[in-house]
């Protein structure tokens, strides 16, 4: 680590004169110099003077290194090696060709990598003749190497600087994990000390950061805390801060300390990366802060927090006083905060910040920091999920290769910790070697970079994340610029919207707080110019005064004369009130930053590219309130199905983001590549989404797709299949097909162990790709049948079936809760009654007690169908029965009245187990039938039909004739199909079908092609029974019907080989719709 002294020698004149001495020296005695051996002498000689005399440090170089110095395996012999710096010397004739250039490279790369292998080490290394220098260098587990080039001073410098770092370790994912992981007592410390500061005396202006914070966390003080996952996070709070958290105020309280703690630590280390801070004149360097005393580093921390420390060095909004700033103010700061941030900084000096100075670096330490603060049991119940940086890489390389283009912009609407910007920004930076690079090269590609990669999060935390990321990724390129990291703060569902006030185009936004929603409206071009942030900035101050007529006139005076009018003034006007308000009620620090950020947002247009990871949050999941208010863009958008019933207006998050953003945003020639599940290619709620419509009527198109279903689950915490989904602007006939890429893992690695590596060249050979294709094989349906090969021959039969159907599918009833409803008869009684038992359930949230037997009456209990029992032609003997208080033919449930005269045991065990069934979701209260507390959904009269086929809905389609079952009581009931386990009894016109019906419709269900049409045109956990394929009218004069009715009768007897007449029917089945 580098101390206050020797920072301060480098950056001194003196330090350059004696560079530049040692440079002429070794020059001179290189010319004279005839061996490799007289080389390295002249190098290291040199070196070791200007180190000990300048430094007053002592190295050692380890000359001739083998095995007995690394003390593990090792080939060859290392020239020198001294501080994790491995230098390869060569003759002065030995780099004159490009094949010995090679050779040494390749020689050093060796070396290096055996290092790597054995000890995980990364070394960096060199090779030089005295004249020309080339460097080698990790990025992630991958070596890179700089071209050779005449040695220079500030090679001497990048030496120097390596050498004297001596025992610093590298901001390595293994080495922040190490040292900062939730159970290391460096962030035990500083949790607990941030913990019991807000337990025991929250300011009021933690209590306002804290109350924002919920409101962007869309958690509330009503939230019941009955999901298991909320459980699973306050039992492991619980076990983390050593307290009995059990109601909403300490978990939210936990969570938030918890998110604060990671924040500290990233921001300390971007503090250490830049090293020189100019804060004081206390505190000049980083490694200052660890002898400042508390009162000076909590205002060098409150300073940091508001943005203070990186504005002055040019970053205007690497860290704006966000809501995690609240630890610094200094009536809530304590000597506990002080020494257990003081820890933190003592323990980062231990770190080397140079190899973020001269070449680029992929980081995802931060990615690995937060699943290490933040356990699984946090994350999964917060819905966050992290892709996989090869993942990211493989996305932005297919997206820039379909692009094709030298020059573009692109953005990830929801860019998380960033990995796809930093893999954005390495696809620049990669054709392009940094060391190499004059001052005005440099300049050029950083301002290329910051005009091209932008980033939006509605998570405060990943924000920080993400800049600090895109800060240390462009680091090396940075000298003194004012520059805006291209991060910002914003809901890319719900982004301004243009309006125009009296002919004046604007930008407006309402923004919530606690203390009432307060609307921002803007001129276009104040916002869209290049000072608005900074202008923004400024405001802050002038809140402060307290002085809403100050504020509105600072606001005014930096907008065009040109732009503003009475309206705009007006709406100005109340802004200031507003936000001076705010400030009156100590409510006050964010708002002009927040305000900023999404005003910002605005003016994002002309995008080559969108891309990233979006939520994968259903509609139903969403917080009512942030549900109500994006509701209207959902329909604005004609992104739902129009179906009301069963849930078909559901949506997730993504797609509604996916259509917004290409909207406002998307070139002509753009692309839009989203990582999205699976069924939005399937699923009947996604049927407005999949005709992708913009607000102009015209429509983006999926040109192609990367599924990963069986890639091995990249996301670990989540079992969600998942696809890449490319769209266009240009028109694609889905029934012509799209292409599917298949990934599948092979089995001999864990996806762990993939997961870490940064780039898909590296992982690719753990993957088989085979080609697939999508298809729209009807004009009545958006959803996509997908093909797992290109065979046109199951295409062409999936084509001839694909068309209308003349009966209608029904779902089973459904049981809710399970635990109550779903019954196994256990032994006759003396009364004309049965005992029975609760059936298991091994996920069940409500546990009964299955050894226990209640004795009830039978009138109402039913043998039930479920799916699991379905075979072809069969269904499974079980002994599952169902309580089903209904009368036949009615579609309405018994009154209580009348079931306690008929059934008072059932009765009376319905009454003891009402509050456990009143927990059912409310959808399912809505649509049941009956107005009595037990009554079911998914009953009607064709519930009662005589005749039924039943079929399963998931995994495997198969479908049986229901017919009627003896039941231990010596009654024959026909069973009734429950969920899962839809059936057909009725024609769409409402006709009851018949018993030779019944076998001609199971007959074609059976059928392979049938099977087909289910498996690869639904999610293989749900099929939808409003499919698009043919089921004429059964009429019995019918030959080839009457021929499928037979034979499904003979199958379901088993007179005849299954192989044989299941392929007979198929054929059947098949010239029949050849002949519609």
């Amino acid at each position: 680590m580098y101390s206050t002294s020797i920072l301060r020698k480098l950056g001194s004149g003196e330090y350059q004169v004696k560079l530049s001495e040692t440079l002429t020296s070794i020059i001179k005695q290189i010319n004279k110099a005839e061996t490799e051996a007289t080389i390295a002498s002249i190098f290291e000689n040199n070196l070791h003077y200007l180190i000990k005399s300048f430094f007053e440090k002592e190295i050692i170089f380890h000359k001739e290194s083998g095995k007995n110095f690394f003390r593990h395996k090792f080939l060859g012999r290392v020239d020198a090696i001294s501080n994790g710096l491995v230098i390869e010397y060569k003759s002065i004739d030995k780099l004159t060709s490009e094949k010995d250039q090679k050779n040494a490279i390749s020689q050093t790369k060796d070396y290096l990598k055996q290092i790597h292998n054995e000890s995980g080490s990364s070394y960096q290394g060199l090779v030089t003749n005295g004249k020309k220098i080339a460097y080698l260098y990790f990025i992630g587990d991958e070596i890179k190497n700089t071209a050779f080039s005449t040695i220079e001073v500030k090679d001497l410098d990048r030496i120097i600087q390596s050498l004297i770092n001596v025992g610093s370790k590298q901001f390595s994912p293994k080495n922040i994990v190490s040292d900062f992981k939730s159970t290391s007592h460096i962030t035990q410390n500083l949790s607990n000390s941030l913990y019991d500061a807000i337990c025991t005396h929250k300011t009021q202006k933690t209590e306002m950061l804290m109350e924002e914070w919920q409101v962007l966390f869309r958690l509330s003080e009503s939230d019941k805390g009955q999901n298991q996952d909320i459980e699973k996070r306050r039992k492991k709070l619980s076990e983390i801060f050593s307290d009995n958290i059990d109601n909403n105020e300490k978990e939210y309280q936990a969570l938030y300390v918890l998110q604060t703690s990671y924040a500290i630590i990233v921001k300390l280390i971007a503090c250490k990366v830049i090293q020189t801070l100019s804060f004081s004149e206390d505190v000049k360097f980083f490694s200052d802060l660890s002898i400042i005393d508390s009162i000076k580093l909590q205002r060098f921390m409150e300073k940091l927090e508001d943005g203070y420390v990186f504005s002055s060095g040019g970053i205007r909004n690497l860290l704006e006083g966000d809501f995690y700033s609240w630890y610094s103010d200094k009536n809530q700061w304590n000597q506990k905060i002080y020494n257990s941030i003081k820890n933190i900084i003592k323990e980062l000096e231990f770190y080397s910040s140079s190899n973020f100075t001269y070449e680029f670096q992929t980081i995802d330490i931060f990615k690995d920091l937060y699943m290490e603060i933040m356990p699984n049991e946090i994350r999964h119940s917060l819905g966050e999920y992290f892709t996989p940086s090869w993942m990211a890489d493989h996305v932005v390389s297919r997206s820039l290769e379909k692009l094709n283009k030298e020059s573009w912009k692109a953005i990830d609407p929801c860019c998380g910790s960033g990995v796809f910007l930093i893999s954005l920004i390495k696809s620049i930076l990669d054709k392009h070697e940094l060391y190499s690079l004059t001052i005005k090269e440099k300049q050029e590609l950083l301002f290329r970079i910051l005009s091209s990669v932008y980033g939006i999060d509605l998570n405060p935390l990943s924000v920080l994340t993400a800049r600090v990321s895109y800060f240390l990724a462009i680091r090396p390129l940075i000298d003194d610029q004012k520059i805006e990291i291209p991060v910002y703060l914003g809901d890319s569902a719900n982004i301004p919207q243009k309006i125009e006030l009296d002919n004046i185009a604007c930008y407006t936004y309402t923004v919530e707080t606690k203390q009432g929603n307060f609307n921002i409206i803007f001129p276009c071009d104040f916002v869209e110019s290049s000072s608005f942030f900074e202008r923004m900035y400024r405001l802050q101050t002038t809140v402060e005064a307290e002085d809403p007529n100050l504020l509105y006139h600072q606001i005014i005076e930096n907008i065009d004369k040109n732009s503003i009018n009475k309206k705009i003034q007006e709406s100005i006007k109340i802004l200031s009130s507003k936000l001076v308000e705010l400030h009156k009620n100590e409510w006050d620090g964010i708002w002009i930053r927040i305000t900023s950020n999404f005003m910002l947002i605005a003016r994002i247009k002309e995008m080559d590219l969108i891309l990233g990871n979006p939520p994968w949050v259903k509609w139903e999941f969403l917080p009512q309130n942030y549900a109500e208010k994006i509701k209207s863009l959902c329909i604005d958008r004609k992104l739902f199905s129009g179906q009301s019933y069963m849930g078909a207006i559901s949506l997730n998050l993504c797609a509604l983001i996916a259509n917004v953003t290409s909207d406002k945003w998307l070139t002509n020639k753009g692309l839009l590549a989203f990582l999205m599940p699976k069924t939005i290619m399937t699923q009947d709620s996604y049927a407005g989404f999949r005709n992708f419509y913009l607000s102009d009527d015209s429509r983006m198109y999926l040109s192609e797709i990367d599924d990963w279903s069986n890639a091995g689950n990249p996301f670990i915490v989540t079992t969600e299949k998942f696809m890449t989904y490319f769209y266009e602007k240009n028109h694609v006939d889905y029934s012509n097909g799209i292409p599917i890429n298949l990934f599948y893992k092979k089995t001999n690695v864990k996806i762990t162990e993939v997961n870490r590596f940064h780039t898909f060249e590296k992982v690719k050979d753990f993957f088989q790709i085979k080609d697939g294709m999508a298809y729209q094989l009807s004009e009545n349906r958006t959803g996509f049948t997908l093909l797992p090969e290109r065979d046109y021959t199951i295409l062409r039969k999936l084509k001839l079936i694909s068309g209308n159907s003349d009966y209608k599918a029904r779902s089973g009833v459904e049981f809710t809760p399970a635990e109550v409803y779903f019954i196994e008869p256990e032994k006759r009684t003396s009364k004309n009654t049965f005992y029975f038992r609760n059936s298991e359930f091994k996920n069940s949230v409500y546990k009964n007690d299955s050894n226990y037997k209640f004795e009830l009456e039978t009138k109402y209990i039913k043998p039930v169908i479920k799916s699991p029992f379905i075979k072809p032609f069969e269904i499974l003997k079980s002994n599952n029965y169902c309580i089903f208080p209904y009368e036949n033919n009615s579609r309405q449930s018994t009154s209580l009245e009348n079931l306690v005269k008929e059934s008072e045991l059932l009765a009376n065990y319905l009454i003891i187990n009402k509050n456990l069934i009143e927990k059912q979701s409310k959808r399912s209260l809505m649509i049941s039938m009956g107005n009595d507390f037990y009554s079911l959904s998914k009953v009607g009269n064709y519930t009662f039909s005589p005749y039924k086929v039943v079929f399963r809905d998931n995994t495997n389609m198969c479908a049986s004739v229901v017919i009627e079952q003896e039941t231990p009581w010596g009654e024959k009931i026909l069973p009734i199909p429950a969920k899962h386990a839809p059936y057909i009894s009725m024609d769409k016109n409402g006709e009851e079908i018949t018993e030779e019906e019944a076998y001609y419709l199971c007959g074609i269900l059976n059928t392979d092609i049938i099977n087909k049409y289910f498996k690869f045109t639904f999610s293989g956990r749900s099929y939808s029974i409003n499919f698009e394929i043919k089921l004429p009218k059964f009429n019995r004069k019918n030959p080839i019907q009457y021929e499928i009715a037979k034979l499904a009768q003979e199958l379901t007897v088993k007179k005849i080989n299954y192989e044989e007449g299941i392929s007979r029917i198929e054929e059947l089945y098949l010239k029949l719709c050849d002949s519609i």
